[in-house]
């Protein structure tokens, strides 16, 4: 049964912490679980067996850990699991779609309009650059950056080492550079002026992770 609320659809089965801050015209599933850390803006989608906020899987953590903050127009599909931070924040931004038995790790950053397929797994501390599509099972080292509007392809493992370059798209193990990503360019309508910046922001980024 989903219970109607003035702002949102909660199935009578899901955990929701009391404390958590849900905005408007949100759907939570059966048996989903939301944290006291959590802040979920407007008009996402979670489907069943979710869990959102959950404390972070780091070894010596203690009760006192983050949050987790997720954007608007998001789809989470069942089983995806989303751990709180140890740090500063779990962030996923906004009109993702992470789809079902994904998993984010703590303190990880998911930038707007980014893919992640199904038993894909994004390692803590990592950050994704927006539209990036994540391919199924794909596995993502913590404390890795991955640039935007890249492809990375079915069962590919991005190592510590591994250097994913905007607007490009990658296989294998470790993950190897196959060519340019035509398709997202053209569809985000992408300059070469703009995938510039995008590379030298991902060198910003991946210069502060290292650290």
């Amino acid at each position: 049964m989903v219970y109607e609320y003035p702002q949102n659809k909660v199935d009578s089965s899901s955990i929701v912490s009391p404390s958590a801050i849900i905005g408007e015209g949100n759907y939570i599933g059966p048996n989903c679980y939301i944290g006291p850390n959590v802040i979920i803006g407007n008009n996402n989608r979670i489907e069943g067996f979710s869990s959102i906020g959950t404390p972070p899987e780091y070894r010596g953590m203690t009760d006192d850990f983050g949050s987790v903050r997720i954007g608007d127009n998001n789809v989470i599909r069942e089983f995806t699991t989303i751990n709180s931070s140890v740090k500063k924040c779990t962030e996923i931004k906004n009109r993702c779609l992470l789809m079902k038995g994904s998993h984010v790790g703590h303190d990880a950053v998911i930038e707007d309009d980014v893919t992640l397929s199904c038993n894909s797994l994004v390692g803590g501390f990592s950050h994704l650059m927006k539209g990036c599509n994540i391919g199924l099972g794909v596995a993502i080292h913590q404390r890795v950056v991955i640039g935007a509007y890249c492809m990375i392809g079915m069962n590919s493992c991005v190592t510590r080492k591994s250097e994913i370059i905007p607007g490009r798209k990658y296989v294998g193990n470790p993950a190897r550079d196959i060519g340019p990503n035509n398709y997202s360019i053209e569809k985000f309508s992408i300059l070469d002026s703009d995938l510039q910046l995008l590379i030298n922001d991902f060198f910003k980024k991946k210069s502060t992770l290292s650290k």
